[in-house]
C-alpha cells in the first residue's frame, strides 16, 4: 500500500486542484516565460526558478489568490523532487490555508489540496498525521457526490444539480482512506465509513427518476455497483472476504441470470457487467479455487456468446467493446491455465472448444509441460553441478531447446541460456564451440533488445573478455567495434545535456549505473586499441565516452541515505567485473597523451582526469574532516550527530527488512509497511537536518563530494615559490603533471606501473621497510652494492630521471613541492631519490653524504590528492597562539617482550613482519561484535624504551607545562579515547604500528597501547584505524613515530596513503608526520626534537623546511658511522613524510 500511495502522489502533484476558471485567463508574458524556464529545468532543480515564479504571481495576483495557491502547490511538488520534503510540506500547508480562506473549509477545492497533502504525508511515513487531512477530503467528496442529480426547486423552475465527483470517486477515496485506517490498526473505522456512506446514498439510488432525484435508474444502479465494488474490495483486504464476495455476487448475479432470456439491448452484457463478474470470480477463486473455476464453467459460455464479445474483435469496435473482449480473453486464459494445473483439461476443453478458444488450453498445457520439464532438468542438473562439465552442457542444451520453443528464438530468455552454455562449455576447452555459443547469444540478445540493450552490452562483454583470454585481442576489437560504433551506442549528446544526464540516476539507476556495461565496453575498447597500437583517435573517443558516462550518472545521485551509500559504492567495479571510476580516467589520460602529447589544452584535460584517478580513500578522509570542521565552525555539530544517528537507525531498519515477497500474511505485511513508514519518517527528518546543516555550514555538501580543481584554482593556491606535482602510474607509463602559479607541464614516462613498482620495492627493501620479498630477491639484493651499508642509488637515480628530471627547469627557485602520487610510488618518501648519476660506493658514508638527494633540492610535502590542499586550507583552524597544553604524547606502552631498539641497519633488512601469531592475536568480542585483540598476545611485543626518551626530549623542549605525556601504565587506549585532543599543536604517538593482518588477521592497521587486563570494545590495547577515525581530534600536526604509519593497508601493492594516515585525517588532523619504515631509536629522539628546535629558532621556517634541514643534519652527522649504523643511509634520515599542508 505504501508504494501505491507514492505512485498516486505523482499524479496528484500534477492535477491537484480544480481551481476556478480565472486561471485560464491570458497570463502575463513574464509569468509565461518563467513557467517555461521552470519546465525546462531538470526536475530536481525546479525549486529555485519556482520561487521566482511565485514572486511574479504574487506581484500580479497577490498572495491571497487562487493563482498563488496553485503556484504553491506546484512549488511543493518541485521541492519534493529536490529532496526538500519538509519545505514541500510547509508550502502545501500555506496553499491549503489560502484556499480555505478563499473558498471555505468544506469546499472541494480546499479538499483536493488537503488530499494531496495527506498523500504526501503518507508517502513520507506520517500516516497518523495524514488522517485528519484525509478525513476532511472524504467529507467534502461525500457532500459533492451527494448533490449529484438532486432536484432543486428555484423561482425559474426545477434544476437538476450537477457535480464534479460522484459515488465512484467517493468509493475510490473511501478505499484509500480505509487502507490508511487499516495500516493504523483501525480497519473497523474504514468499514464504518463505507457503511455510513451506503446509508447516506441508498435513498438516492432507490429514488432515481423520482420527485427528489433527477438521475436515471440505470445511472444510479451503475453508481451503486461501482461504489459497492470498492467496498467489497476493502472488505477482502481487512479479513472480511466472504462479506465482500456476497456484495460482488449481488452486483453481478442478477444481470448474469438475466442474460439467458434477454432479447433487448437493455439486458445485454456490457463491459461493466463483465468487470463485476471478474471481481466476483477472482475473489471467490482466492478463497476457494474450486468454487472459482465453477463460476467459469457456469458463466463463461453465456458471456462469450454475447454480441459485445464478437463486436470487440471488429476493426471498428468502440473502446468498451474492445475492452470487453480483452478482459474476457484474459479471464479465459487464466481459466485454461488453472484447469490444466487442477487436472481438469478434458472438462475445460469441452467448454473452450464450444466458444472457439481451445487454443488457450493447448497453450496452457504447453506452459505447464514446460514448467514440469524445466523442473526435471534442474533436478538432473543438481546431480552434476560440481562434476561432469560435459553433462552440464548437455543439460543446458536441452534447457535451451525448451526455452526456445516456449519463448521464441528471439527472446531474452533464449539469449540468456545460450550465454550460459558458452560459459559452461568454455571449461571443456572447445574454443570453436564456446565462441559459437557466445556469438549466437549475442545475436539473440540484439534481436530481443535492440543494439543498445543492457543485455546486449553484457553479452558482448562476455564475448570480448573471452576473446582476450584466448589471446585474440584483434578479434575482440572487431567484435566491440561492430556494436559500439553504431550510432545508437553513442550517448555523448545525452551525457552533454545535464537535465537528461541526471535522469540516469533515477528509477533503477538510483541503485546502479544503467549505462555501466556500455561504458565498461567503451573503456575495454580504448584500452585494447592502446595495447595493440590501434587508432589512437578512436581510442580517445571511446575513453572520453566512458568517462563522461560515469560522471553523468554520478551527477544525478542525491544526498539521501540510500543515495550516499550508492555514491560511496560508485567507485567500485560493476557486478560484471567492470572498471573503477579511476580506471576510466586513467585510460582517458593515456589515450589523450597518445593523441595530444604536449598540447596545452590537452594538458588541462589531463590535469582534471588524473585528479579523478587520485580521489581515493585518503582524499575522502581529508574531505570528510574538512566538512566536519566546517560544521563545527557553524555551530551545527549537534545536527551532524543527529544525522549520524538517523543513518544508524535507517541502516538498522534496512538490515531487519527481508524482501517484501518473503513476507506472507497480513500481519507480516503490516509489519513490513510499518517499518517502511518508520524509515520514511527518518528520511524526512534527515532532509530537515540537511537543510539546517546547509544553512549553518553552506559548504558542507560541497566538501563531502569534492570535485577536481580547475587549473586556475590550483594555481591560485600556490605562492611563487611553490609547485604541485601529480604522479600517476598506469599500465602504459607514468604521468607527471607539474603545476606552478603560472604554468602547467605534462609528461608521461615510459616507465609503466609494473616496472615502477619493482623499483620502489627495491628501494623500500634497502631502507628496511616491511615488504614482501622472495628468498631469491633477498639473496640477490643482499649481495649487491659496495660497502658495509649500501643503498641502491642507481635505482634511485633511475626513478628521478624518469619521473622528475624533465621538470627541473620549472622547479628552479621553488622552495616547496607538494606531491600527490598514486600506486606504489606513494609508499616511498621521494626525498631518497637521487638527482644525478651517483659516484662512489653505495655503502660509503662519505659518498652517501655527497650524493645529490632530491630532499635537498626542494622541501617536499605529500598530499592525498590535490583537492585536499584546497580543503585543508579552506577550513584549517589557524591559531598559532594556543594557550595551555601544546602537545599530548603517548609512548613506551607497558609490554613484556625484551626491550628492543626500533629500526635496523645494514643487512638486517628483513621481509614483512609476521606480527603476532595468527589466531593468538584475536579473541571474540562480547555480544558478537568485531574480534578484539588479545592483550596477552600484545603484551609479548618488545618494550620500546626509546620512545620515552623521544617524548621526554620533546617535553624538555616545550616545557613541562606545555606538554602532557602518557607513558607506560598511562599509555592506554582508554586515555587517548577519553583525553582532550582538540586545540593541540601536536599529538605525538610513539609506539608499535602494525599493518593490517599483523594482529591475528585483523583487517585494520593500528597502534599498540598498554594492554588491559581484560579486553573490551572500549580498550583491548590496539587502537585500530576505524577507532582513530572516531577520535575527536583537533591538532595542527600529528606525529606518528612508529613503524609503518604511512604505509598502506597491509598488502604489498596497497596505496601508500591509506590505513592510519587516512584515519587521522578522518579524525581531524591538519597534517601528519608519518613513517614509511621503522624509525631508529637513536635517530628518532634527535630528528623530531631538532625539527621543533629549528622552527623555534627561525619562526619563518615552514614545517617542511624544518624537516628538510633536520634530515640534512642527521645525514651529515658522523656519530654512528660505525659498522652498519651510519646515519648517512636513507634508512636513518628519511623515514618520515610530511603529509598535508606543512607550510601554513
Amino acid at each position: 500500500m505504501i508504494r501505491s500511495w507514492k505512485r498516486r502522489l505523482v499524479l496528484l502533484l500534477l492535477t491537484l486542484c480544480s481551481l476556478p476558471g480565472t486561471l485560464i485567463a491570458q497570463e502575463p508574458p513574464d509569468i509565461a516565460a518563467k513557467k517555461q524556464a521552470v519546465a525546462a529545468a531538470p526536475v530536481d532543480q525546479r525549486a529555485r526558478p519556482g520561487e521566482q515564479l511565485l514572486a511574479l504571481i504574487a506581484k500580479y495576483y497577490g498572495t491571497e489568490s487562487d493563482e498563488y495557491a496553485q503556484g504553491l502547490i506546484e512549488q511543493s511538488g518541485h521541492l519534493r523532487l529536490a529532496e526538500r520534503r519538509p519545505d514541500a510540506h510547509r508550502t502545501a500547508e500555506r496553499a491549503i490555508a489560502i484556499l480555505t480562506r478563499l473558498h471555505g473549509a468544506d469546499s472541494l477545492v480546499a479538499a483536493d489540496a488537503k488530499h494531496g497533502f495527506a498523500t504526501s504525508l503518507i508517502a513520507d511515513g506520517f500516516r497518523e498525521e495524514a488522517l485528519p487531512w484525509y478525513r476532511d477530503y472524504v467529507a467534502a467528496m461525500t457532500e459533492e457526490a451527494a448533490r449529484c442529480g438532486r432536484i432543486e426547486r428555484r423561482p425559474g423552475g426545477e434544476v437538476v444539480l450537477g457535480c464534479v465527483r460522484d459515488e465512484k470517486d467517493l468509493g475510490d477515496a473511501l478505499l484509500l482512506y480505509g487502507q490508511l485506517l487499516a495500516d493504523l490498526g483501525r480497519a473497523d473505522e474504514g468499514v464504518a465509513a463505507f457503511e455510513a456512506a451506503i446509508t447516506r446514498f441508498t435513498p438516492r439510488w432507490e429514488g432515481c427518476e423520482g420527485a427528489e432525484w433527477g438521475i436515471s435508474c440505470d445511472r444510479a444502479a451503475a453508481d451503486r455497483r461501482d461504489f459497492m465494488s470498492d467496498f467489497a474490495r476493502y472488505l477482502g483486504e481487512v479479513g472480511q472476504r466472504e462479506r465482500g464476495i456476497a456484495i460482488l455476487r449481488a452486483a453481478a448475479l442478477p444481470r448474469l441470470e438475466a442474460l439467458a432470456g434477454c432479447a433487448v439491448d437493455a439486458c445485454r452484457a456490457d463491459y461493466w457487467l463483465l468487470a463485476d463478474f471478474a471481481m466476483w470470480k477472482v475473489a471467490v477463486g482466492e478463497a476457494d479455487p474450486v468454487r472459482g473455476r465453477e463460476l467459469g464453467y457456469r458463466w463463461f459460455p453465456l458471456l462469450a456468446a454475447e454480441p459485445v464479445y464478437a463486436r470487440g474483435a471488429a476493426e471498428g469496435a468502440d473502446y468498451f467493446e474492445h475492452e470487453y473482449r480483452k478482459l474476457l480473453d484474459g479471464l479465459l486464459k487464466a481459466f485454461a491455465e488453472d484447469s490444466v494445473i487442477a487436472g481438469e483439461k478434458d472438462r475445460a476443453r469441452t467448454l473452450l472448444t464450444a466458444i472457439g478458444s481451445s487454443d488457450l488450453l493447448a497453450a496452457a498445457d504447453t506452459s505447464a509441460d514446460f514448467e514440469t520439464q524445466m523442473h526435471a532438468l534442474r533436478q538432473r542438473g543438481e546431480a552434476v553441478r560440481h562434476g561432469d562439465v560435459a553433462a552440464r552442457v548437455a543439460l543446458e542444451k536441452e534447457e535451451a531447446e525448451l526455452i526456445r520453443r516456449r519463448y521464441g528464438a528471439s527472446s531474452f530468455e533464449y539469449g540468456r541460456i545460450l550465454r550460459q552454455i558458452a560459459t559452461t562449455s568454455d571449461r571443456l576447452a572447445n574454443d570453436s564451440e564456446t565462441e559459437s555459443w557466445y556469438r549466437r547469444a549475442l545475436a539473440v540478445m540484439r534481436s530481443a533488445e535492440g543494439d543498445d540493450g543492457y543485455q546486449v552490452w553484457v553479452t558482448l562483454s562476455y564475448l570480448s573478455d573471452w576473446l582476450v583470454d584466448q589471446g585474440r585481442r584483434g578479434d575482440a576489437i572487431d567484435a566491440l567495434r561492430e556494436i559500439l560504433a553504431l550510432p545508437v551506442n553513442d550517448k555523448s549528446s545525452f551525457y552533454a545535456d545535464p537535465a537528461k544526464a541526471r535522469l540516469l540516476a533515477s528509477g533503477m539507476g538510483a541503485i546502479s549505473d544503467p549505462h555501466g556495461p556500455l561504458n565498461d565496453l567503451k573503456a575495454d575498447f580504448a584500452r585494447l586499441l592502446l595495447q595493440t597500437g590501434g587508432d589512437p583517435v578512436e581510442a580517445l573517443a571511446a575513453a572520453r565516452h566512458a568517462r563522461r558516462g560515469k560522471a553523468a550518472w554520478r551527477s544525478g545521485i542525491g544526498f539521501s541515505r540510500e543515495d550516499e551509500i550508492v555514491y560511496a559504492q560508485s567507485d567500485n567495479p560493476s557486478i560484471y567485473g567492470g572498471y573503477e571510476r579511476a580506471d576510466y580516467s586513467a585510460i582517458y589520460a593515456d589515450a589523450l597523451w597518445t593523441v595530444h602529447a604536449r598540447d596545452a589544452a590537452a594538458a588541462e584535460e589531463a590535469f582534471v582526469a588524473l585528479q579523478e584517478v587520485q580521489m581515493g580513500t585518503a582524499g575522502a578522509a581529508v574531505a570528510k574532516a574538512a566538512a566536519e570542521r566546517a560544521i563545527n565552525r557553524g555551530g551545527a555539530k549537534a545536527l551532524l550527530d543527529e544525522r549520524r544517528e538517523i543513518d544508524r537507525q535507517i541502516d538498522a531498519i534496512a538490515a531487519e527488512l527481508p524482501p517484501a515477497d518473503a513476507l506472507m500474511g497480513d500481519p507480516y505485511q503490516r509489519w513490513y509497511r510499518d517499518n517502511l513508514a518508520r524509515r520514511d519518517r527518518l528520511e524526512f527528518r534527515r532532509e530537515e537536518v540537511d537543510r539546517a546543516i546547509a544553512e549553518a555550514a553552506p559548504g558542507y555538501f560541497e566538501f563531502i563530494r569534492p570535485r577536481p580543481l580547475t587549473l586556475a584554482e590550483a594555481q591560485a593556491l600556490l605562492a611563487p615559490d611553490e609547485a604541485m606535482l601529480m604522479i600517476v602510474p598506469t599500465e602504459f607509463g607514468t604521468h607527471g603533471l607539474l603545476v606552478t602559479n603560472q604554468s602547467l607541464d605534462w609528461h608521461r614516462s615510459d616507465l609503466d606501473e609494473g616496472r615502477l613498482g619493482a623499483h620502489v620495492r627495491r628501494l623500500l627493501w634497502d631502507v628496511g621497510a616491511n615488504i614482501d620479498v622472495t628468498p631469491e630477491e633477498d639473496a640477490k639484493w643482499s649481495a649487491e652494492g659496495e660497502g658495509d651499508f649500501p643503498f641502491d642509488r642507481t635505482t634511485a637515480w633511475t626513478l628521478y630521471r624518469e619521473l622528475f628530471a624533465r621538470f627541473e627547469a620549472r622547479l628552479a627557485g621553488k622552495q616547496h613541492l607538494f606531491t600527490a602520487a598514486s600506486g606504489a610510488i606513494s609508499s616511498l618518501p621521494l626525498g631518497i631519490l637521487v638527482t644525478a648519476e651517483p659516484t662512489g660506493a653505495d655503502g660509503d658514508p662519505a659518498a652517501l653524504r655527497a650524493t645529490p638527494w632530491f630532499a635537498d633540492k626542494v622541501a617536499l610535502l605529500q598530499l592525498p590528492s590535490l583537492q585536499s590542499l584546497l580543503l585543508l586550507r579552506a577550513v584549517a583552524a589557524r591559531n598559532d597562539a594556543r594557550a595551555g597544553v601544546a602537545m599530548v604524547g603517548f609512548g613506551d606502552p607497558l609490554l613484556e617482550g625484551d626491550a628492543a631498539p626500533r629500526g635496523a641497519g645494514g643487512r638486517n633488512r628483513g621481509t614483512r613482519s609476521t606480527g603476532l601469531p595468527g589466531a593468538a592475536g584475536l579473541r571474540p568480542a562480547p555480544g558478537g561484535g568485531p574480534p578484539l585483540a588479545d592483550p596477552e598476545a600484545l603484551r609479548k611485543l618488545a618494550r620500546l624504551p626509546g620512545t620515552e626518551s623521544e617524548l621526554r626530549a620533546m617535553e624538555a623542549l616545550l616545557g613541562a607545562e606545555r606538554a602532557r605525556l602518557y607513558l607506560a601504565r598511562e599509555a592506554t587506549e582508554t586515555n587517548i579515547k577519553r583525553g582532550k585532543l582538540t586545540g593541540l599543536s601536536v599529538l605525538f604517538l610513539a609506539t608499535h604500528g602494525l599493518v593490517a593482518g599483523e594482529v591475528g588477521g585483523n583487517a585494520e592497521p593500528g597502534l599498540v597501547f598498554t594492554p588491559p587486563v581484560t579486553a573490551s570494545s572500549a580498550d583491548d590495547g590496539f587502537l585500530t584505524a576505524s577507532e582513530v577515525a572516531a577520535l575527536d581530534l583537533g591538532a595542527r600536526w600529528v606525529i606518528l613515530s612508529a613503524c609503518n604509519t604511512a604505509a598502506g593497508d597491509g598488502s604489498a601493492g596497497a596505496p601508500g596513503l591509506s590505513g592510519l594516515a587516512r584515519a587521522f585525517f578522518f579524525a581531524g588532523a591538519e597534517s601528519l608526520l608519518a613513517s614509511h619504515w621503522p624509525v631508529r631509536d637513536d635517530v628518532a629522539a634527535v630528528l623530531t626534537v631538532r625539527l621543533f628546535e629549528l622552527m623555534r629558532a627561525d619562526p619563518s621556517l615552514s614545517r617542511a623546511e624544518a624537516l628538510q634541514r633536520a634530515e640534512r643534519e642527521i645525514r651529515n652527522d658522523p656519530r654512528a658511522d660505525a659498522f652498519l649504523q651510519s646515519w648517512a643511509h636513507p634508512s636513518a634520515w628519511a623515514p618520515f613524510s610530511l603529509i598535508g599542508d606543512g607550510i601554513h
